[in-house]
Parts: C-alpha cells; sequence; structure tokens
C-alpha cells in the first residue's frame, strides 16, 4: 500500500483505531479525523512506528457538518491527494422503538448517515482524479442479523449499506470500489456501552451482561481489533480491485445468511 493515502474518521480509539493502525502497517500515508487533534498526537507517533509514510491528525466533527469538507481539503493538500476512505463514526444510542424519540432519530441520522454521504461528496473527486479509490463504510452485524434493543443502529446502519451498494455500481468503471463491513461484538469502548446498558436496563451483572451478548457467537468470545484492521487493510488494497458493493461480516459466526 505504499504510495497511497488514507483518512480514517472516528479514529481515537476502537475499531477506527485499529484500521488506521493496519493502513500504517502497510506503509500508506495515513489521516486520523477527531475533534480533539492534540489529543490524537500520540496516535499519529504510533503510526509513523507502526510504519506508515507519513501521518497527521486533522480536526473534524461528525456532527459538525462545516469540519467535514474542510478536513477532506486539509489531507489533499497534505498528502496531495486522496485513495482510501474509512468512514467510521460513534453507534446510536441504545433502546427500544418507544424509547426513541424523534429527536433520537435525527440524532442517529446526524451522526451516523449523514456525514459518510457529505465525506463521500468530499472524497470521491479525488479518487476519481486518481482513477483509483476505496471506499469502506464500517456498520453493524445489525445490518444482517437485527439485534434487540439497537433499532437506530439496525436501521440507520441499513442505510449506509444502501448508500454503499449505490456508490459501487456508480463508480467502480473508475476503479473506485466500495464496501460495508459489519462487527459483531468486538473488545471496544463501543461493546463496553453496550454491556453497561444491558446490566443498567436488564439488571444483570457483568458476565451474565457480556453472556447475551455472546450467546449467538459460535467463536464465543469478544473479537480482536485488530482482526479487524486486518480486513480493512485487505479491503483497502490492490488486490481487492474485483470486490465492490459488499457488506461483509466479522462476528464470530453470530449471523446466519449466506
Amino acid at each position: 500500500m505504499k504510495g497511497k493515502r488514507a483518512l480514517v474518521t472516528a479514529a481515537s480509539r476502537g475499531l477506527g483505531r485499529a484500521s488506521a493502525l493496519a493502513l500504517a502497517a502497510e506503509g500508506a500515508w495515513v489521516a486520523v479525523a477527531g475533534r480533539n487533534t492534540e489529543a490524537m498526537q500520540d496516535l499519529v507517533r504510533e503510526l509513523l512506528d507502526a510504519g506508515a509514510a507519513d501521518a497527521i491528525a486533522v480536526k473534524m466533527d461528525l456532527t459538525d457538518r462545516t469540519t467535514l469538507k474542510p478536513a477532506v481539503d486539509e489531507v489533499v493538500a497534505n498528502f496531495g491527494g486522496l485513495d482510501i476512505f474509512v468512514g467510521n463514526t460513534g453507534g446510536p444510542a441504545a433502546g427500544p422503538f418507544l424509547s426513541v424519540s424523534r429527536d433520537g432519530w435525527e440524532q442517529a441520522l446526524n451522526e451516523s448517515l449523514l456525514p459518510l454521504v457529505e465525506l463521500s461528496h468530499a472524497v470521491l473527486p479525488h479518487m476519481q482524479a486518481g482513477g483509483w479509490g476505496r471506499i469502506i463504510f464500517i456498520t453493524t452485524v445489525g445490518v444482517k442479523v437485527v439485534q434487540p434493543n439497537m433499532v437506530l443502529s439496525d436501521s440507520v446502519r441499513l442505510a449506509v449499506v444502501g448508500l454503499a451498494k449505490s456508490l459501487s455500481i456508480e463508480f467502480a468503471h473508475e476503479g473506485i470500489m466500495v464496501n460495508c463491513l459489519c462487527p459483531g461484538p468486538f473488545a471496544t469502548d463501543r461493546m463496553e456501552y453496550l454491556i453497561q446498558s444491558s446490566m443498567d436496563r436488564d439488571g444483570l451483572d457483568r458476565k451474565a451482561a457480556e453472556a447475551l451478548w455472546l450467546e449467538e457467537v459460535p467463536v464465543g468470545k469478544f473479537g480482536d481489533p485488530n482482526d479487524f484492521g486486518a480486513i480493512v487493510a485487505t479491503l483497502a488494497s490492490e488486490r481487492a480491485g474485483f470486490i465492490t458493493g459488499t457488506a461483509i461480516a466479522l462476528d464470530g459466526g453470530k449471523s446466519r445468511a449466506y
């Protein structure tokens, strides 16, 4: 991946961080986006130590549309172009349908769908200019198998898959591949939030709450974010030039659909 230039959003921790480190290990130029660039300087150093040709942090608040295109422009100004976009967003709040207000739905759209729409508008012209590109949206296994009390995530992120499918058809002839990765329970801060939510809502102890999230996972454990990053690096590579419009489950066998 030497010479390829990547942007990873919501990269300060979890699957976004693992994705950025995996791209760095392949020699890419890696820009990580977040609300606090000073707090991300340790990650920038880690990316350089991991093998990144260059690494920067750019200021971006996914809920503030005025920060999105300027962040992409900053990456392009520093790297001279952009080839890879890993679109990661924070997960919507957990809860059953009747507990979610209209404001909750609008917040989920503003956090998990609309930023990816705007960022795709910003990055695609640069990929078109280079005749090559990779867009990877991080969604959830909930787009394949509905999860209890996750109506916002299951619904809004299914729209992200629809966006990816549409983009894959429009831009494949220009060498731009667009795919989704659909993670199940990985050992991240997001998973910790979901476990805590189960404990608070259902009165479970920690062991029971973890078992609730793992009961349909044949592997029987939480995923390693580094394994997720390895798949991101694969989809971002030259060898993924015939993979587009897919939604790939990384879930320890949780989803049973073909």
